[in-house]
């Protein structure tokens, strides 16, 4: 792998809690969760001296920018699709309001939903 295509976990602390307190707001949202890419995900980071994140991963490509992982659990009767786009979208002006690097995926992961 070319020293240009490296990735990285973004460390900022005040960009994930932003992003945890403005997912959360949203009334769909119930939780984040542990599943999934967290597993090996927080593992990583914790080794590297990151604070963990429960269902929120930031990295960073110095090519491509910035790839914004979430691992949600939503409330029941909501539409998930619409629900997982409006939060694609809220993280992403957040980003923007924030850096100006490239935003090049936010992935949604919904792996529960509550009653």
């Amino acid at each position: 792998m070319a020293q240009d295509e490296t990735i990285v976990i973004v460390p900022e602390e005040e960009i994930y809690e932003k992003i945890e307190k403005a997912v959360l707001a949203i009334p769909e949202v119930s939780r984040f969760t542990a599943d999934g890419f967290q597993d090996l995900m927080k593992g990583i980071g914790q080794a590297l001296g990151f604070r963990g994140h429960i269902g929120l991963l930031i990295r960073r490509s110095r090519k491509k920018g910035i790839k914004v992982d979430l691992s949600l659990a939503l409330h029941k009767g909501c539409r998930v699709h619409e629900t997982a786009r409006y939060v694609q979208m809220v993280v992403k002006n957040l980003l923007v309001s924030v850096t100006d690097e490239n935003i090049y995926a936010i992935d949604v992961t919904v792996t529960d939903i509550i009653d």
